[in-house]
Formats: structure tokens, sequence, C-alpha cells
């Protein structure tokens, strides 16, 4: 039985390993084709140390990449889809009676990502309203790049499945 590769591990270890610059380069070309997604992080700047806004910043770099390795780019993700995923993971957590992993649509990449946080910034976790907050909007990040990535799927599914019926 072969292992199916852990892009999100992958991902992880190939950002890191990268240069300051590359990861500039990296978030400067994310920001030109994300600009809703990474308008949203700039705008919750503040409401997170620096730290904790870098690390989620490399959470939407590591996805990205991950998707990319897997095959799977991620289109732009629109201004409407952005507002309804952060209109449904608010509720969605705000109804849940604790803040964990399991409330999140993809709990494993949810908890690499946020162990990667603990690990790396000051994010506390016996603050359990730092630690919400943080778990909200890395979720967010999470289901707004996924869906998009679902989306530019199903679409080239649809795309190649006319192209084969005018065949």
């Amino acid at each position: 039985m072969q292992n199916k590769p852990d892009h999100i591990a992958d991902s992880i270890k190939q950002y890191k390993a990268m240069s300051p610059q590359e990861q500039g380069k990296l978030v400067a070309q994310v920001m030109e084709d994300q600009p809703f997604l990474m308008g949203f992080l700039t705008n919750i700047a503040d409401e997170f140390s620096d730290e904790q806004h870098e690390l989620l910043v490399d959470s939407v770099m590591i996805l990205i990449n991950a998707f990319v390795s897997a095959g799977m780019p991620t289109g732009i993700i629109p201004g409407p889809a952005l507002e309804e995923v952060i209109r449904e993971r608010t509720e969605a957590y705000a109804d849940a009676d604790t803040l964990v992993p399991e409330v999140s649509e993809s709990p494993k990449v949810f908890q690499n990502l946020r162990n990667l946080a603990i690990v790396e910034a000051d994010l506390n976790v016996d603050d359990p309203v730092a630690l919400g907050n943080y778990n909200v909007v890395l979720d967010i990040l999470i289901t707004a790049i996924e869906r998009m990535v679902d989306y530019e799927q199903s679409q080239s599914g649809l795309k190649e499945s006319t192209d084969l019926q005018k065949n």
C-alpha cells in the first residue's frame, strides 16, 4: 500500500526552506493574484500580533503552494465568495460549543497550520478569545482557498467533458 503524499507538510517544509527574498516574492505574487483574500488579511492585521499575522499570511502561501504542487491551481477568490465564507465560518464557530478543529471543514489541514502558529508565533493557547479569533481566521482562509480549488477543478472537469462531447 502506497502512502498518499502530505502536500501540506511538504509545502510547509518548502516554504520554510525559502530565503526571505523568495518568500517576499511569493507573497507579492499572491497579493497580486488574490487581492480580496490578501486585502482581508491586511484589514485584520491589527487584530493579531505581528508574528500571528505573519503566520496567517504564511498559511495562505503554504496552502496555495500545496494545491499547486498537487496539480490543482487556485483561481482568484472573488469578494462575494470570500464574504460568504467569512459569514459561514464565523457563524459555525459562534454556534459551536467549543473552538476545536472539528468545527473546521478540513480538520487535518487546520490542525497542521494552527500547530505551526503555536510553535512559531506567540499564539497563546491559554487565551480562549485570542485562540478563537485565530482559529476562525485560519479556517476562513483554508475554506476560501479550498472552495476555489474545488470550483476550478469542477470547471476544468466541465470544460474537459464539453471538449470530449465536441469530438
